[in-house]
């Protein structure tokens, strides 16, 4: 049996509007002002927040295709 994962999150109109509303050139000017110090200490406080995608995140990264569901060439 296949479960679906909890983060699946289905991009609708209206969630696609709402982003659209929220991007804002005030909040815009704001999020490009933050620095590197900034986004690292918010993601530090967030216990759900992704990890930073730092350079050696990058070199230990490793690409999973998943076999199934794929049909043969």
């Amino acid at each position: 049996m296949t479960e679906k994962s909890p983060n699946i999150v289905k991009v609708t109109p209206e969630l696609l509007a709402d982003a659209l509303d929220w991007m804002t050139p005030e909040r815009l000017a704001a999020l490009d002002a933050m620095t590197d110090e900034d986004i690292a200490r918010q993601i530090d406080e967030n216990p759900d927040a992704a990890p930073e995608l730092t350079d050696e995140w990058f070199e230990n990264a490793r690409l999973v295709i998943p076999l199934k569901g794929r049909k043969a060439a």
